[in-house]
Parts: C-alpha cells; structure tokens; sequence
C-alpha cells in the first residue's frame, strides 16, 4: 500500500496547477489569434465563442486547484479553518503548568504549630 504524504499532494497539486496555467495561456493566445481573423473576416464568431468557453472552464479549474492547494497549505502548517494555528508548544506549557499547581494544591499540607 502507498502512502501519499501531504507534501507530495501539494506538490502533485502545483503541478497540475502549472499544466493549467500553461493551458489558459495557449487558449489565451488562441483567443487573440482568432479575434484577428474575425475582424479581417477570416473566421466566424462562432469559433471564438467556443474557445472562450473553453477558456472559462479552464479558469474554473484553476481556481478550484488555487482554493485546494491553499487548503493543503494551510492543513500542513496547521492552519485551522478559521485562519489561526494552533501554538501546540505555548499549549503544552499552560496544562503544564496548571497540572503543577494542581498537583501542589492537593499536597497534604503540614499543621502549623
């Protein structure tokens, strides 16, 4: 059985986010290409239109692999949901602490004379 670790998803993300990016920028420059040759009345509207959709749905993708990978992110630097971390250290030292002075509290204590 493998075991994806959270770095390799991230990395795996930014990846398929850079293949993307990649993407919108050819179908961004196919767009260009093909508003030339409409105005000079080489090709119909019909062509852009379906590139420009394809453009859309590309964007869509990519913003959805932004929102997760942020959302990895964040899960690895323990980043909760509401946007704050969790100081696991300053924790551990505050039940610490409150444990000592449970503990000196329940000590017998001696009669004074």
């Amino acid at each position: 059985m493998t075991t994806v670790t959270q770095d390799q998803e991230i990395a795996r993300g930014e990846e398929l986010l850079d293949t993307l990016r990649d993407a919108v920028t050819a179908l961004r420059r196919d767009i260009e290409e093909q508003t030339d040759r409409v105005q000079s009345g080489e090709t119909n509207v019909t062509e852009v239109k379906i590139t420009l959709n394809k453009l859309r749905e590309m964007m869509g993708y990519c913003a959805k692999m932004e929102v997760f990978l942020n959302d990895c992110r964040s899960k690895q630097a323990g980043i909760a949901t509401g946007g704050y971390a969790l100081d696991l250290d300053r924790a551990r030292v505050e039940i610490g602490c409150k444990l000592d002075r449970l503990r000196r509290c329940g000590r017998p204590r001696a009669v004074p004379e």
